[in-house]
């Protein structure tokens, strides 16, 4: 004789549901990560421009000013 329950899958639903819990905040923390790159993409290119100058241009005319 086959059972019947007329139990839902509770385990399945919640499997599903922290599936989904799971990608959603996935998708939440790229989102918010992205932001902040865009938000800060101004300054980082400032101060990579000014560490540049410095290394290529103000350290080489000190070494030959003060003869090192």
């Amino acid at each position: 004789m086959v059972k019947f329950s007329n139990k839902p899958n509770v385990r399945g639903i919640r499997n599903v549901a922290e599936d989904a819990n799971y990608k959603s905040k996935l998708i939440g923390r790229d989102g918010r990560l992205f932001a902040g790159l865009i938000s800060t993409r101004i300054t980082g290119m400032a101060y990579g421009i000014v560490i540049a100058f410095v290394l290529a241009l103000v350290i080489p005319l000190l070494i030959t000013l003060f003869g090192g």
